[in-house]
């Protein structure tokens, strides 16, 4: 019984179905945009220490150690100004990349592109389900089937929730995973001899950084607005540097440190994967789980949000979005993700994750130059959402065209440039550059055209002189 005047609180499954997030690809509203610097940085701190984290190791393992932190630290300067730059773009638009694609792009592109990355990001989640369900399989010594739904379950249940719950979840679980990994790090130093990783093959900078990049800072570059424009607006945060680093320093500072952890436990034990050594714990097998469990949840979040997001861009082009669009395609894209891991996506892991930053590189660069020069009026929300009624409205050539060949460069170069070149320098980086640098030419090259015509119909306009009789 309710006293006269009282409302009666709402049954438990309203409340819940009102924190599930509907937002779409709508702006978000400045009540949601809260998150600040530190709250970015873990998030993606807790996004990038997967427990398919430490492989990034084993993969630069021949390098040896030293030179494998170089390659980190290289890639994290070569990157950092893109990232930052995609970050703050969600902090001054609050809308996701894609959506901003549109005015690059054009609408029908950005359909097709949204479609492509929508999935991309899907099989990022199989391919970390995956991972994720042979490491608890051995840990628990049980078969992988029930863990591929285990773990793919968990997460479409936390991304129903959307970036406010996934927040929480980071931020309160962080300790948590640097205690259970610290305890397989401390297991790794006290049961095995431990000897830095020595280099066995020539160091190839351009290999090295173009499958960093790929592996981690450069394919989630473009994902970053996607979290951001839940933070404080941009003009609401003096010290902006912060939010400017927090991406790029949340992204490498754990792929650096389980980087580390990767190699010298290929060193020691043969295996990159130090948290298969949880199994040998006298009664820490469950702490390792648990980790790895943590790891697999907090990338696979990630994964999946931006599949939602990019997905909802395609549909939000061809129909008026629905709210109940969102949770929809979460639970979609969680189940197609599930048996991209049953079909075997993680034996092509180590091309997959090269093959992504080849696409998304040219993607990236292209879009900022046209948010640094090229979108004038790229505060106006409304314009990312109006029809298209004309061709140029549909598709963007040249755009399109700088980014095709970007994609040529870093995905075919090394048929047609030599060994020596892209042993050294990294050719998605070099296919990104093409990709930027020839965008900037076409807007500059258009710009003097507009100024030269717009001056020459003002000379038009000037009366002739008046002549003397």
């Amino acid at each position: 019984m309710h006293k006269e005047g009282e409302v009666a609180a709402p049954p438990w499954w309203r409340r819940v179905s009102d924190e599930v997030e509907t937002v779409g690809v709508a702006p978000v509203p400045d009540d949601q945009r809260n998150a600040t610097a530190g709250k970015l940085f873990i998030t993606w701190a807790m996004t990038a220490a997967s427990a398919m984290t430490p492989l990034i190791g084993a993969i630069l393992y021949p390098y040896g150690l030293w030179y494998t932190i170089g390659a980190m630290v290289v890639s994290w300067l070569i990157f950092l100004v893109p990232c930052g730059l995609f970050s703050e773009m969600g902090r001054e638009l609050p809308l996701t990349a894609l959506v901003v694609a549109r005015r690059t792009y054009g609408r029908s592109a950005t359909f097709l592109l949204s479609t492509l990355f929508s999935f991309v990001n899907m099989a990022f989640f199989g391919l970390n389900a995956a991972g994720g369900a042979h490491i608890l399989a051995a840990l628990t010594h049980t078969g992988a089937a029930p863990w591929y739904w285990i773990i793919g379950g968990s997460n479409v249940v936390l991304v129903l929730f959307g970036f406010k719950w996934l927040e929480y979840f980071y931020r309160y679980t962080a300790l948590l995973f640097l205690i259970c990994y610290g305890a397989l790090t401390v297991y790794l130093a006290t049961h095995y001899s431990l000897h830095v990783p020595a280099q066995t093959t020539p160091m190839q900078w351009g290999t090295a950084i173009s499958v960093i990049g790929g592996f981690c800072i450069l394919s989630w570059t473009y994902k970053t607005s996607t979290v951001s424009r839940f933070c404080l607006p941009a003009d609401r945060t003096p010290q902006r540097r912060w939010y400017f680093l927090a991406p790029s320093l949340g992204i490498m500072v754990p792929n650096l440190a389980m980087g580390i952890m990767g190699a010298y436990s290929k060193e020691a034990t043969g295996d990159w994967n130090i948290a298969v050594a949880g199994a040998h714990i006298p009664g820490w097998g469950a702490v390792a789980a648990l980790g790895v469990a943590l790891a697999i949840m907090h990338i696979n979040a990630m994964n999946l949000y931006p599949a939602t997001v990019d997905i909802l861009v395609s549909l939000n082009t061809i129909r008026t979005p629905r709210s109940w669009e969102q949770p929809i395609a979460t639970i979609v894209l969680g189940i197609l993700g599930v048996l991209l891991a049953q079909a075997g996506i993680l034996s092509h892991a180590e091309t997959f994750v090269t093959d992504a930053g080849e696409l998304l590189g040219p993607f990236t660069f292209v879009m900022i130059v046209d948010w640094l020069w090229g979108l004038r009026d790229k505060h106006d929300i409304d314009s990312y959402f109006r029809p298209a009624h004309t061709t140029a409205d549909r598709w963007r050539p040249a755009a399109l065209s700088c980014f095709l060949a970007g994609f040529i460069v870093s995905f075919w170069g090394t048929h047609f440039l030599p060994a020596a070149f892209y042993h050294a320098v990294p050719l998605s980086l070099v296919g990104s550059l093409t990709a930027a640098l020839s965008y900037a030419t076409v807007l500059f090259v258009r710009r003097r055209r507009s100024s030269d015509e717009d001056r020459t119909v003002v000379i038009e306009t000037i009366p002739a002189p008046l002549h003397k009789a």
